[in-house]
């Protein structure tokens, strides 16, 4: 049974040391002062956070890049707004999935699962027309809508299960207390799915946050780029290529995910404890 119970923790500690061993190799190219191994040790590989240019010490290749604090800023606005639409529009079409029962429910669910398993490439041309016909090619507002339309039939599944694990009992009390219907919604089943919302609201961030396909087909203007199209960038288009900026570039990229995760672990557990119930 020891021996057993041994091997189920080997096992465990395999498998939770194989994905911090990129990040350690990624570490240690970013602190390297080699460009393209891992060698001593050199702050210099950050020295583009202090003005945010990159290749201050060149002209030429500084004027093909952006600022690297608008590519964070870009990138923000691209997760912020991902995740503020997805979860006002899915913390209120999962209450009436929920509780109300109405023609075509069941295919309405039905096509949010179908939509949410279409690889996303598939739909790349037609969206392209879209959004140019709409006047919002090589805009963020443009990739926002999109990635809203893609992330909120998982937003919309996510919170109909956390509704669904609430007792009638509870809403049909706060009815009978003289709430009206919208007043329950807001006063009694917003606050239970409160960790609900949170998760979603990390999932959509996060999920903007790192975002690269439609980022990559839509936005044309280096002064809209984000981060993972900035880093694309630097891979090969520059004669060279400087392994040690670009991990740099990946750490700054990777600080807010972990944050994010460390703070927001316990909410994103719950989202499978929710789905189940759903």
């Amino acid at each position: 049974m020891k021996i057993r119970s041994l091997a189920l923790h080997m096992i465990a500690l395999a498998v939770a040391v194989i994905p911090l061993v990129p990040l350690v190799l990624l570490l240690a190219l970013a602190f390297s002062e080699s460009q393209v191994d891992i060698r001593g040790f050199t702050l210099r590989n950050f020295d583009f956070l202090r003005n945010g240019v990159l290749f201050a010490e060149d002209p030429v290749y500084s004027k093909l890049y952006p600022n690297v604090y608008t590519v964070a800023f870009n990138t923000f606005l691209l997760a912020l707004g991902n995740m503020l639409i997805v979860v006002l529009i899915s913390s209120m079409a999962g209450y009436i999935i929920s509780r109300y029962s109405f023609k075509g429910r069941s295919a309405l669910l039905g096509s949010f699962l179908v939509i949410h398993g279409v690889p996303a490439s598939v739909l790349l041309i037609a969206l392209y027309y879209m959004l140019k016909s709409m006047g919002l090619l090589n805009t963020l507002l443009g990739v926002v809508l999109v990635k809203v339309a893609v992330d909120l039939p998982l937003g919309v599944w996510v919170l109909k299960g956390f509704y669904d694990s609430i007792p009638w009992d509870i809403e049909i009390a706060s009815l009978v207390d003289g709430s009206s219907r919208l007043g329950a919604f807001f006063r009694v089943m917003l606050p239970l799915v409160k960790p609900g919302i949170f998760a979603v609201g990390l999932f959509s961030f996060l999920s903007g946050w790192g975002e690269y396909i439609f980022v990559y087909t839509f936005i044309q203007s280096s002064t809209n780029w984000t981060f993972s199209l900035l880093i694309r960038s630097l891979i090969g288009e520059m004669g060279g290529i400087n392994l040690a900026l670009i991990a740099a570039l990946s750490i700054i990229y990777l600080i807010p995910v972990i944050v994010i995760f460390v703070v927001g672990e316990k909410y994103l557990v719950r989202v499978t404890v929710g789905g189940v119930k759903g």
